[in-house]
C-alpha cells in the first residue's frame, strides 16, 4: 500500500452524519476539513494539528488516505484523512448521493 505522507498545508477532512442543526435539516452527511498546521513527534508518535480538529495520529490520517486511495469505491465514514485532488471529486459525489437519497425518502 503506497502511503501518502502528511504534510503542512494538506487538507484534512473527515465526513459525519449531523443529526440535527440549528437550521431544522435533520439526519444528513456533510464535509469537515481543515489545513494542517504543526506536524510534532511526541512519545505517542507524530502528531497533526488541523484547523475544525482535535490533535491527530499522523499514522492514522495517512493510512485511512492510503486505504481509500487503493480501493476506489470505498468511503470512510467519521474517519480523518488528506482529501487530495483525486478524493475530493469521489467524496462531493458521495455526500451528494447520500443526501438526495435522504431527501427522495423523505418525500415518500
Amino acid at each position: 500500500m503506497d502511503v501518502r505522507k502528511v504534510q503542512v498545508g494538506d487538507t484534512i477532512a473527515m465526513l459525519q452524519k449531523v443529526l440535527s442543526d440549528p437550521y431544522g435539516r435533520t439526519n444528513y452527511w456533510r464535509l469537515i476539513d481543515g489545513t494542517v498546521k504543526s506536524i510534532t513527534l511526541n512519545s505517542k508518535g507524530r502528531r497533526v494539528k488541523a484547523n475544525k480538529f482535535y490533535t491527530l495520529s499522523a499514522d492514522d490520517v495517512e493510512f485511512a488516505t492510503a486505504w481509500m486511495m487503493e480501493a476506489e469505491h470505498l468511503v470512510l465514514t467519521h474517519e480523518p484523512f488528506i482529501l487530495t485532488d483525486e478524493l475530493r471529486p469521489r467524496i462531493e459525489a458521495w455526500i451528494a448521493a447520500r443526501n438526495e437519497e435522504k431527501h427522495e425518502e423523505d418525500a415518500q
